[in-house]
């Protein structure tokens, strides 16, 4: 019989703020270099953080908003963790 094991995927999530069109640009820039999967978070909702769109719309449609990582993503992102 074979074994499995049930390995529980971790994710790391931070509260973020991004103010301007410049912070949202630079966030997408880092969210692009990053290794595994960056969502943005907010309101019962989760979208790709590579996405420039995407971001741009979660920056003024959410009113709170996370990133949320497969890695502990807390030194690519710090300038925006609040």
């Amino acid at each position: 019989m074979k074994s499995v094991k049930n390995l529980q995927q971790c994710t790391y999530q931070y509260r973020i703020v991004l103010d301007t069109v410049s912070d949202v640009n630079t966030f997408n820039r880092l969210a692009s270099t990053c290794p595994g999967e960056v969502f943005l978070v907010g309101e019962d909702m989760k979208i790709n953080a590579r996405s420039l769109l995407g971001a741009h719309m979660a920056r003024v449609a959410w009113d709170v908003l996370y990133v949320e990582a497969d890695f502990d993503c807390y030194n690519v992102f710090e300038r925006f963790i609040i």
